[in-house]
């Protein structure tokens, strides 16, 4: 897919988990013995593959456009 913001072709990522709650979760992991890590996947995995790896731009995927040919 074509990102115009980064004016490449990329391919689709789910979008990363803010770095200020990694800290969060690391305690959450950490004070619940591991049981925190599989709520952590299913809140990770839950997000489409809607945006760029490289800038976080989020696409409509209802609404895709084509790029520049070349």
């Amino acid at each position: 897919m074509f990102c115009n913001t980064c004016e490449r072709y990329v391919e689709l990522k789910r979008k990363q988990i803010d770095q200020k709650y990694h800290e969060l979760w690391f305690f959450f992991v950490f004070l619940t013995f591991g049981f925190g890590y599989l709520i952590f996947l299913i809140v990770k995995y839950r997000k489409r593959k809607n945006s760029c790896p490289y800038c976080e731009d989020i696409f409509d995927l209802n609404n895709i456009q084509e790029g520049p040919i070349g």
